[in-house]
């Protein structure tokens, strides 16, 4: 991105105690001077992975200042991001990703003994390298989720997969069935074919 100077020259004055003020800063708190090249890049689209989502208990409830963690687990240079839930119970926290790290295990953790909430998963990396302007994220809750029919806390089974296990239930009894009567109708034959033998024999 290309700053060109206004009448005056005032942007280039502007610039100058914007960078002064950031050298200042980085020097007291020891953390060095960020470059505008990589201050800028860092809020780029194509290389921000965004992951948000809630932490609830297993009751389904809101729980805040849990610690969430997400780290790399391929590219060891991409510096891990923390995050903390708020009163509702969302966090949102930023990788800085690159095309490269496309496909990348991403690792997310919100453990809070307090909370009773102790929870890692673990996500891929999934986005659209050559899309430099939609938002690179992932949605990862943490706990019971009472919106989503496919989580049960006392881990029961969700409606389609329960429906699933019935129809193969029903399908395995019939089976079942059909072939025990062939083996009953065989047997009968069989039977019938030696008594029919047997009076021959003795006529």
């Amino acid at each position: 991105m290309e700053l060109r100077p206004s009448r005056g020259g005032s942007a280039a004055v502007f610039c100058g105690l914007v960078g002064g003020l950031i050298g200042l800063v980085g020097g007291v708190l020891g953390l060095g001077v960020l470059s505008p090249e990589t201050a800028w890049a860092t809020h780029e689209m194509d290389h921000r992975f965004t992951i948000s989502g809630h932490v609830r208990d297993q009751d389904g409830k809101s729980v805040r200042d849990v610690r969430v963690y997400a780290k790399d687990l391929r590219d060891q240079t991409v510096e891990p991001a923390t995050s903390y839930a708020n009163g509702e119970g969302f966090y949102k926290l930023m990788l800085h990703l690159h095309n490269s790290n496309l496909g990348d295990p991403i690792q997310i953790s919100a453990i809070d003994e307090r909370a009773g909430v102790n929870e890692v998963t673990t996500i891929k990396a999934e986005f659209d390298p050559k899309d430099k302007h939609s938002e690179r994220q992932a949605t990862v809750n943490f706990g019971f989720d009472p919106e989503s029919s496919g989580s049960r806390a006392e881990g029961m089974l969700g409606t389609e997969e329960t429906s699933k296990l019935w129809a193969y239930g029903v399908g395995g009894v019939l089976v079942t069935a059909a072939i025990g009567v062939a083996v009953m109708r065989a047997r009968q034959r069989q039977a019938s074919g030696v008594a029919k033998r047997r009076g021959k024999k003795q006529v």
